[in-house]
């Protein structure tokens, strides 16, 4: 019996069980209190309609819902939290287990007050600043060849295929392969949204319920495909080019393999400072893009946030310790708002019977899977044309664009068993994603 009680391996177990269990840091009993405050205040209807009110519901339970994606077995794998936060206020108010008034209160958080333009900016501009511009230099103008040209492909491809099944050619590009190839949900389909609702006269949360199917859907067949990828590769009688086993760029034999990293972590860290510096200047670039688009009113004021900012971080205008503060407010709010940011976009903007009528029709699942397969494909045969190995190009230029975003790019790699092509997958969704922004901003006043 004194041996059982000596017994580390005991000990250990005992350590671990006493282990208590945390929600983004908080302790689970706490953080289900404050769940509980906030239903009694939903369901009371006590909570006014303000930024204080809107920001605390969206937070507390997008921050719920990924953590209860995160704990599903496989799910969490798909993507499971972001996934959760755009489907289940939707869908709760839909059946009535949430009231209205919550995506009133979400809806009025998020646009009214105007906290959209707030996150989304500063999601923009820190992710194109944070980019590794020496990574960027290194790789050239290579890996925006099966880039581009999987952008291309889908949608001229998509769009025929679409016209030919009575989808719509417009509607396709619009509403299929835009939004899957925009880069996610929060820097990708919610400023398309607004930039469509600006070219067609329409609202921008209706239009938001039909492009949000498209990038989950679109998501899920993305890290399908990147399992299948993978699964090809490892077979023995594959083709000396088809697959690297991770390493993106072919070498001839004696050539060195080519150094991608960016040397370390940054020498400026985290502070309370550098949040402040993070937020004047993606604020003032979004002041920036306010301006010339009241000047030059043909494109939307998003695309000349993008421009601005890739113009800085391309021209190394600003100094490191500036694209630093850019990166840690980015980080802070893909951490503690995209969450928020997504259970308001689907409780205050999406119907989820619309989402339903959408998502069950074959020809838009058909389309779906389409964009996602002809992106890997033009990605991979691109890639191979300009040194890279097919897997890998069809993974970081095809699924990288396709993917949801930040959590798409980890499920795709998990999937793919190449977390190594990360950097390369970043740029797709960042730098893609935003160059669709600006092709679909161009063509939207022509066709909708």
């Amino acid at each position: 019996m004194s041996n059982l009680q000596n017994d580390p391996n005991i000990e250990s177990m005992s350590l671990q069980s006493k282990t208590k269990l945390k929600i983004v840091g908080i302790d689970a009993p706490i953080f289900f209190v404050i769940v509980v405050i906030l239903l009694i205040g939903i369901y009371m209807e006590a909570l006014p309609q303000n930024l204080a009110s809107g920001l605390i519901v969206a937070m507390v339970l997008g921050i719920l819902l990924t953590w209860i994606g995160e704990q599903i077995p496989v799910f969490n794998t798909f993507g499971g939290g972001p996934i959760l936060c755009i489907l289940i206020p939707a869908l709760f108010i839909y059946w009535g287990v949430l009231p209205e008034s919550v995506g009133i209160l979400t809806d009025h958080f998020y646009n009214e007050i105007g906290f959209s333009d707030f996150a989304v900016t500063g999601i923009i501009v820190g992710s194109i600043l944070s980019m590794d511009r020496k990574m960027l230099m290194k790789i050239g103008s290579r890996f925006f060849i099966p880039l581009l040209g999987g952008v291309i492909a889908t949608l001229l491809i998509g769009g025929l295929v679409g016209e030919l099944i009575g989808f719509g050619f417009a509607e396709t590009l619009f509403f299929v392969v835009g939004p899957i190839m925009g880069g996610g949900m929060a820097a990708g389909a919610v400023p398309m949204s607004e930039i469509f609702a600006a070219s067609s006269g329409g609202d921008a949360g209706d239009i938001l319920a039909k492009i949000a199917p498209a990038v989950m859907v679109g998501n899920m067949v993305c890290i399908f495909v990147a399992g299948a990828l993978n699964g090809l590769g490892k077979r023995k009688n594959r083709h000396k080019n088809f697959t690297g086993n991770g390493e993106m760029i072919r070498l001839k034999d004696g050539q060195k393999k080519i150094d991608l990293s960016s040397g370390g972590t940054s020498k400026f860290e985290f502070s309370i400072n550098s949040l402040i510096i993070g937020i004047i200047v993606a604020t003032t670039v979004f002041a920036f893009g306010k301006i010339v688009s009241t000047i030059f009113p043909t494109f939307h004021a998003y695309v000349y946030i993008i421009l601005g900012a890739a113009a800085l971080k391309i021209f190394n205008v600003l100094p490191e310790y500036i694209e630093k503060a850019a990166e840690d407010w980015y980080d802070l709010i893909t951490k503690a708002w995209v969450p928020a940011i997504l259970v308001a976009i689907s409780a205050g903007m999406v119907d989820f019977k619309s989402v339903i009528e959408i998502a069950t029709n074959p020809s838009y699942i058909t389309l779906v899977v389409l964009t996602v397969v002809i992106a890997v494909l033009a990605a991979g045969f691109l890639g191979l044309l300009v040194g890279f190995y097919f897997v890998e190009s069809s993974i970081a230029a095809g699924l990288g664009m396709a993917d949801m975003g930040g959590s798409g790019d980890v499920a795709v790699l998990s999937a793919a068993e190449r977390m190594g092509l990360m950097p390369f997958l970043q740029i797709s969704s960042r730098i893609g994603g935003a160059i669709m922004l600006v092709i679909l901003s161009i063509i939207a006043p022509f066709l909708m």
